[in-house]
């Protein structure tokens, strides 16, 4: 399952996006009760929940309801074949997924038919989609892969910039005569605007199953020992699988709920093990899943539920400021300003140790209005480093997410930033790294500030005669970045951390530096025929995080890529004869840039 925000990366992490400021919004969280080992009253959630509700129904009354809807893709690998109730029974999953929104939906009061899923009558709408690989070919990491064939055979129907999409992989295999091989990607992320997640499928996944105890299954996934279990328990467990990874593509974070949300018999769908656990008590399990109050409040703005448009881009300006903490003896008191022009209607605050995993994210719900600054009481937290995130959520669906570390002492505690380490001082590491084991990597380190500290001058790629030419050698025209400033060969010096090009954990020598929005431009005097280049984001960018990239020949899109996140690179490789002007163009594809930390690896030009 997708780790939304690993300790790692909070080590890695080297800036956030910073946000223009527009005008002040204070509110104020009205909700004050004792935070002595706090956990949330019910009537107090309900309330918060319900109020929500009414804001966001206010924010889009006398809107015209739009048909925004989940699409599903069904991948198979070519050397599969659909069997004959492959219909029937995704219909009964995906069915099963649908219901059980509604339901959580149901348990706050609130009328939701589920998850609104592309549909023609009552059956829904499934794109097949027969890879270009036997099954075996393909495995956890070939999300982009699948995404890119997808793009290319689903005959229009399936855009990854606007829709929210189900990919649904029936990649199985069987290792012996029992047992089933997971071998393809399992994971979600997404916003109010667009989304993906996929889940493994096999011929056992099926709800009507979910009573099975007797009959048993044998399955295999990466990284994980052989697993043997009940009919029942499989199907709780891949399709509360679908369930969660949907949830990331609605932009929900692990969390494992508040404390007052916890049950013997219960289990937060997003955090540890939840999705686990899917309708578990319709088997026999001691737990069964359900979405948190953080959770619900954030799915209440979403389009795919609310059915109205999607959001404005007008109203998504968001910023934190003056957040400062206080120790009020029983508790912690976390007061801040925010900066915006649409007010958000509820706030969630998820922590967690940062020595542990983010699924074990403890979350608080508060109501906002526009009458003050926000005064948010947690709760005693031990001595320790924590990571915590503020989820800002407004009417329009969009939600603003502010990534801290939140440290704790013994009569203190304070919200500091992601930390960034210092600025990269060039001549320092040459010398360290001079004195350093003459590994590859190593070499191609001192080669690459060798070339950043002793730069020559850029050939004009409308003259130079040579058979090729990195751009990142190149002379520009216009060079524009989102963040920082324009970079050959190297990515940015504000930290040692992100200063050299890597993708993938691979170093690369040649690069252009491209936090989007960005846009590299170069005349060529139609001189060259072809443009290739790796692209993807830097490694350590957030999971949040997305570029897409867009080559522009005279004003014609020659080449757009998917959505490409962190772990992710596709390859550019295309004929360019006759152009006499070339674009490099990356931007995000939710709606901000944030961690949209896009780079072009080796561009380069040939005859």
């Amino acid at each position: 399952m997708l780790i939304f925000f690993t300790t790692l990366a909070i080590a890695k992490l080297t800036f956030l996006m910073r946000i223009q400021i527009k005008f002040l919004i204070t509110v104020v969280v009205f909700y004050f009760f004792a935070i002595n080992g706090y956990s949330q009253p019910a009537q107090i959630t309900n309330s918060i929940i319900s109020a929500s509700e009414n804001t966001v129904k206010a924010y889009h009354k006398n809107t015209p309801k739009t048909n925004n809807v989940v699409k599903v893709v069904y991948f198979y690998g070519k050397d599969q074949k659909l069997s004959a109730d492959l219909q029937e029974r995704l219909n009964r999953v995906l069915t099963a997924v649908s219901d059980f929104y509604r339901d959580e939906f149901q348990r706050y009061g609130i009328k939701c038919d589920g998850v609104n899923f592309d549909k023609s009558g009552n059956r829904y709408l499934i794109t097949p989609v027969e890879g270009d690989l036997d099954s075996k070919s393909y495995n956890v990491n070939s999300a982009n892969q699948l995404q890119a064939e997808i793009s290319n055979k689903a005959g229009g129907k399936i855009d990854f910039y606007k829709d929210h999409v189900l990919i649904i992989t029936g990649l199985y295999y069987r290792k012996d005569s029992i047992t089933y091989v997971f071998d393809s990607p399992y994971m979600g992320i997404g916003s109010s605007v667009n989304g993906v997640s996929f889940a493994a499928d096999c011929p056992l996944l099926d709800p009507k199953l979910l009573t099975d105890k007797a009959d048993r299954i044998k399955y295999a996934e990466p990284g994980r020992t052989d697993r043997e279990c009940s009919v029942a328990e499989f199907n709780s467990w891949y399709i509360g699988g679908i369930a969660h990874e949907m949830g990331h593509m609605f932009g929900l974070h692990h969390d494992f709920g508040n404390p007052s949300e916890l049950k013997p018999s219960s289990i937060s769908l997003m955090g540890e093990y939840g999705s686990r656990h899917f309708k578990g008590s319709v088997w026999g399990d001691t737990q069964t899943s359900f979405i948190s109050a953080a959770g619900l409040l954030q799915l209440l703005s979403h389009p795919v539920f609310t059915g109205y448009a999607k959001y404005n881009k007008t109203d998504t300006q968001l910023a934190l400021n003056n957040i400062a903490c206080s120790d009020t003896g029983n508790g912690i008191l976390l007061k801040a300003d925010i900066v915006g022009k649409l007010a958000p209607y509820a706030l969630s605050v998820l922590i967690s140790p940062l020595n542990q995993t983010e699924y074990f994210n403890e979350s608080t719900v508060y109501s906002i209005n526009s009458t003050g600054s926000i005064a948010v009481p947690l709760k005693k937290w031990k001595e320790g480093n924590y990571r915590m995130y503020l989820l800002f959520m407004l009417p329009n669906g969009m939600v603003y997410p502010f990534y801290k570390i939140f440290a704790v002492g013994p009569t203190h505690a304070q919200v500091l930033e992601i930390p960034t380490g210092k600025a990269v001082d060039l001549k320092e590491l040459h010398t360290r790294l001079s004195v350093m084991e003459k590994s590859e990597e190593v070499k191609k380190k001192l080669s690459i500030l060798e070339g950043v500290m002793n730069p020559i001058a850029p050939a004009d790629p409308a003259t130079y005669s040579g058979d090729s030419l990195y751009l990142s050698d190149a002379k520009w025209e216009v060079a524009k970045v989102g963040w920082e400033k324009p970079a050959r060969n190297y990515f940015t010096t504000e930290s040692e951390d992100v200063f050299f090009l890597a993708n993938m954990e691979e170093l690369y020598e040649k690069g252009l530096f491209a936090h989007s929005p960005s846009v590299y431009s170069f005349l060529l005097n139609k001189k060259w025929k072809r443009f290739s280049a790796i692209i993807g984001l830097r490694d350590y960018a957030h999971q949040q995080g997305s570029a897409k990239f867009t080559l522009i020949g005279d004003g014609k899109v020659l080449y757009q890529s998917p959505a490409l996140r962190v772990g992710q690179r596709s390859r550019v490789d295309i004929s360019i004869g006759n152009v006499n002007k070339i674009e490099l163009r990356a931007e995000g594809t939710e709606g901000h840039n944030y961690n949209s930390w896009a780079i072009w690896l080796n561009p380069l030009l040939s005859r």
